[in-house]
């Protein structure tokens, strides 16, 4: 890799954690860490793999990809197909809705209890498990695709709930100025942390990786960069990876 000089990551286009622009330019809380990381493991170039989020591992695993640095939550059934870095992004998960929505929620177990709400929910992602877990039927389960199908379908009443990472809500109704929607911290959802994937059979390259990590961490350059897309440094330095690998089952 160092030879060659680039890392090919696979990414799935969800802002703050990953930006593609219009130009294709890569950039977000995801990829600026991981290229920060391997500048100081002697690889300068970073080139992005475009992928949705349910084909990113595997892609990795085909070869098409590197790592995968695109908000990939750390989950047991994940640690199976793949070698986790030490946790780089973390978020809490939050509530999207209309602000002219008389609702009241702030668990998934309140989206349990009312059977009139239709739940988007990031397609494969860790928002369906924790909705099922609380009790709300599959049935009210909507897939979003994206962050702006997600607010187009609030809008048009196809959904009445969008639940999402905290900071990928905020990005959105920034995005979305002109609308009125509402935020609402879940409370009943545990924080949830992202690492940098890599093949199993990379876990040299990981370990390598997660050197350079604790060195960004420890000099301000992990903190700097997390800040200007809007996540909290502070909440991964208190996780794992073994934390995250040892916990709930994923879907």
């Amino acid at each position: 890799m160092q030879k060659r000089g680039y890392v090919r990551i696979g990414l799935s286009n969800e802002p703050p954690w990953t930006v593609i622009d219009a130009d294709g330019q890569v950039g977000g809380a995801g990829p600026d860490l991981t290229h920060a990381v391997f500048q100081r493991m002697g690889v300068s170039e970073l080139q992005g793999v475009l992928s949705t989020f349910g084909g990113l591992i595997p892609g990795l695993l085909a070869g098409r990809s590197d790592a995968i640095s695109s908000g990939l939550f750390i989950q047991p059934g994940r640690c199976q197909a793949v070698a986790f870095s030490e946790p780089d992004l973390c978020d809490r998960e939050a509530f999207l809705m209309k602000k002219d929505m008389p609702l009241a929620l702030k668990t998934y177990r309140d989206l349990a209890t009312d059977s009139s709400l239709q739940v988007g929910v990031p397609a494969g992602g860790t928002e369906e498990r924790e909705a099922l877990a609380a009790g709300v039927p599959a049935s009210r389960l909507v897939p979003v695709p994206d962050g702006p199908s997600g607010m187009i379908m609030l809008l048009a009443g196809r959904i009445q709930v969008y639940s999402l990472p905290a900071s990928s809500a905020q990005h959105l109704v920034d995005l979305w100025r002109g609308q009125k929607f509402s935020l609402v911290t879940v409370e009943d959802a545990p924080v949830m942390c992202a690492g940098t994937a890599f093949s199993p059979n990379a876990v040299d390259l990981r370990d390598a990786y997660d050197h350079v990590l604790a060195k960004l961490k420890a000099d301000g350059t992990y903190d700097r960069i997390l800040r200007a897309h809007g996540f909290d440094p502070s909440l991964a330095r208190g996780h794992t990876r073994e934390e995250f690998c040892r916990g709930k089952e994923s879907l």
